[in-house]
């Protein structure tokens, strides 16, 4: 990876104009805040173009996950300037913009309807959209489906032994029974066979990022919106039965998931798929594609899926570019929130592995082609979750608190994990914090 970013970097440099760079006398500023790590690596290597091409300077903030809400928060509050482009998490949108924090795009969008129209309306109306307005451009998508272990789902003995026990076929899950059916199944002890080979430690059918991060109520959206329901309901409250419901399923998976469920999130699941673990995940980011296709390099035999999530209903969000209210150049910073979500970077940033925006890099058979399945062999099943989920909108993410309730529900979900609540507890606690944040009902945008 490394490799290939300082090749695709040393190509940016070779293919900008002289001419521009000899022009640039005084490069317009700006800052741009943002998540560390690979989403920001891979991204950073475009931003010499961008700087060339506009006579700009970009400084890139690199913040840890857990902090960049706070950082940012404070100084979209203080009005300080110092970040012209922040990144936002789907939750936070609505926030940022009801409370003036971040610049509509709308008018700038006005002739670039094509760029905007690239991004699936699934995905629009999850990260950019709010109160009829455009709010920057999407360009990193964690939308979620769930892998699994192919090959064990394709082996005969197993296919006999599920259809005997369970008395239907063993296929990838369309419904949250058969997943947990299997999920069951696929649980093993060391000694047991698997495939007709006998297990030298334990196996597990399910791997669950049930630990204290936010990512356990990703894992819940998918049977959550599966079920028609949500975390607000229209009103404005917790649907605490739904909550409860979906949660006490989940709290069953855990007797077949590895006893770490309970302190990992998404890093600590690929690391149990690449280590023979696991057969599958709950609803899971298709970001990590790259990382759970090296299960088949390291476990022999291995074949790894991405499918959609049982019942068609998957967690979709995105990292949203926006422009700052108190920014200094906010012509600039547009520029750059349009050149970093449109097509030219976004296809550059699909030959690195990442997990574009775009329809029609999606779609592209370029990314669809057996050579490039180790990169980007998730694709497909991102355009099928899009396709899927056409329409739907969050309630969460059209609250003005989503962030603030995002950041809280953890507590009493992960809580009722550890057996510490149980699955009705952990709802009403839920319901009784959401309430405390938004002063009673909650407020919904539509």
């Amino acid at each position: 990876m490394k490799k290939s970013l300082i090749l695709l970097t040393c190509l940016l440099m070779l293919i900008c104009s002289p001419a521009n760079a000899a022009d640039c006398k005084n490069p317009v500023e700006i800052t741009w805040s943002t998540i560390a790590g690979f989403y920001t690596d891979a991204m950073s290597s475009f931003v010499s173009s961008f700087e060339e091409k506009y006579c700009a300077k970009v400084t890139i903030v690199n913040i840890d996950n857990s902090q960049l809400y706070n950082k940012q928060i404070i100084e979209m509050i203080g009005q300080t300037g110092a970040y012209d482009v922040v990144t936002l998490e789907t939750a936070e949108k609505a926030d940022f913009a009801e409370n003036g924090f971040i610049l509509p795009m709308t008018d700038f969008f006005a002739d670039k309807k094509e760029l905007l129209e690239d991004v699936s309306p699934t995905l629009r109306a999850m990260t950019v959209e709010y109160k009829g307005d455009v709010w920057g451009l999407p360009y990193y998508t964690y939308t979620a489906g769930v892998f699994i272990r192919q090959d064990l789902f394709d082996d005969p003995i197993e296919q006999a032994a599920f259809q005997k026990r369970y008395g239907y076929f063993l296929t990838p899950p369309k419904t949250w029974d058969q997943h947990r059916d299997m999920a069951e199944f696929f649980t093993r002890k060391a000694g047991d066979k698997l495939k007709g080979e006998t297990l030298k430690k334990n196996f597990y059918g399910v791997g669950l990022m049930a630990g204290r991060f936010p990512e356990i109520q990703d894992e819940l959206s998918a049977p959550l919106w599966g079920m028609g329901s949500d975390w607000l309901t229209d009103d404005g409250k917790v649907p605490v039965k739904d909550v409860a419901y979906v949660l006490e399923r989940y709290l069953e998976l855990l007797k077949f998931a590895p006893p770490s469920a309970l302190t990992v999130t998404y890093d600590g699941v690929m690391n149990q798929m690449k280590d023979g673990q696991i057969a599958m995940t709950h609803g899971f980011f298709l970001d990590q594609w790259p990382n759970a296709v090296k299960t088949e390099e390291l476990v022999p035999g291995a074949k790894i899926s991405a499918i959609e999530a049982p019942g068609k209903m998957a967690y979709v969000g995105g990292f949203l570019l926006a422009v700052s209210s108190s920014s200094n150049h906010p012509e600039m910073a547009k520029k750059f929130v349009a050149y970093i979500g449109g097509k030219e970077i976004q296809r550059q940033f699909a030959e690195m592995g990442g997990a574009t925006t775009l329809t029609s890099v999606l779609t592209d058979p370029v990314f669809n082609s057996p050579e490039k399945r180790t990169a980007t062999g998730q694709y497909a099943t991102l355009n099928k979750v899009f396709s899927s989920m056409k329409g739907f909108q969050s309630n969460l993410f059209a609250c003005p608190y989503g962030a603030k309730i995002y950041n809280t529900m953890q507590i009493p979900l992960q809580s009722a994990a550890a057996g510490q609540l149980t699955a009705i507890e952990a709802a009403q606690q839920l319901a009784a914090e959401v309430e405390k944040i938004c002063g009673g009902a909650c407020p919904i945008a539509k």
